[in-house]
């Protein structure tokens, strides 16, 4: 805010300084055409031949080339300091905006590190201390290897969005079979969660495209994370995949509370979430649909997000 006031002010103060200049130069201006108009008087009145009117003609001439350079200079300086104080009033807004969203990151992948972390550790030191039946002990090892998945998913998102911002290009290694992808992705999802619900719908056959699997599985995941995060427990998330002539469609539907209409492009930059870090009850970095999105974009496919009726969000990424 001290910044913007003293930024505003300074702003004010350079334009209205070389309005007054213009103003002043014009005045003079003005002067100079006075005193020429006395000379001529003077010359034509020692010297009877003077054209007196062809002068004067002359004097207004150089007048109005004084006023359309004070005028034109003038202008361009003044759309010259706008442009420069737009770019950098742009450049210092963009950077607090940066700025807040990397303490967004930092308090939740804090937060998102800490969990797990604690909860391998006390996983680890039950079965330490205690001598526990088999059913437990295979309880407390499936909950440690859960919160372990977790956090491989956080490091990898992490690690990924540092290689998209210096890579313009993926390498097309392999053909990946997009019904595989859906597929192992929802059964890695339901071993960790296990009263997630998921329908898969896909056609019969594989959907072959050009790709690495594990990037594309870390797509799908993300998507089915999102979901899972924004909606309530006991709702249905579906993954579907269908054909629309040329085209095909992967989706992942959810029955949450939605996104506004104002926040529908920001979910996919960097480090952004709804809402604030220190009220927000839903886990995440913000990493998760930037990724996504970065990866789409490099494979010169297209991503969209959209109401579902009567409630929910739908994310269609379209091959």
């Amino acid at each position: 805010m001290k910044f913007t006031i003293a930024y505003t002010l300074l702003l004010v103060y350079v334009m209205a300084a070389i309005v007054f200049w213009g103003y002043s130069l014009n005045k003079q201006g003005r002067m100079i055409y006075e005193l020429e108009k006395e000379k001529i008087a003077l010359l034509q009145r020692s010297s009877p031949k003077l054209d007196y009117q062809k002068e004067l003609h002359s004097i207004q001439d150089k007048k109005i080339r004084r006023t359309k350079q004070y005028l034109g200079e003038g202008s361009t300086f003044l759309l010259i300091i706008l442009l420069s104080a737009s770019i950098v009033y742009y450049a210092y807004y963009h950077q607090r905006k940066l700025s807040k969203l990397q303490q967004n990151f930092m308090l939740s992948v804090t937060h998102e590190l800490k969990t797990p972390i604690a909860g391998i550790k006390l996983n680890m030191q039950t079965l330490e201390k205690h001598k526990l039946d088999e059913q437990i002990q295979m309880k407390l090892i499936k909950s440690s290897v859960n919160e372990t998945n977790r956090l491989d998913d956080l490091c990898n998102n992490i690690l990924l969005a540092t290689r998209l911002e210096h890579s313009n290009s993926f390498i097309f290694s392999e053909e990946v079979s997009l019904q595989r992808v859906m597929t192992e992705v929802v059964d890695e999802i339901k071993t960790r969660y296990q009263n997630v619900q998921i329908q898969l719908h896909f056609p019969d056959g594989d959907t072959l495209i050009k790709g690495d699997f594990t990037i594309w599985k870390l797509v799908l995941s993300n998507l089915i994370e999102n979901a899972r995060k924004y909606s309530p427990t006991d709702e249905l998330i579906v993954a579907e995949l269908r054909k629309t002539g040329n085209k095909t469609i992967l989706s992942v539907k959810d029955h949450g509370n939605g996104i506004p209409d104002s926040e529908k492009e920001k979910i996919f930059e960097k480090f952004y979430r709804i809402g604030n870090e220190n009220t927000r009850s839903s886990k995440g970095t913000g990493l998760g649909l930037y990724v996504v999105k970065k990866i789409i974009q490099l494979y010169k496919y297209d991503i969209s997000v959209k109401n579902n009726i009567p409630k929910g969000s739908i994310f269609e990424v379209t091959i």
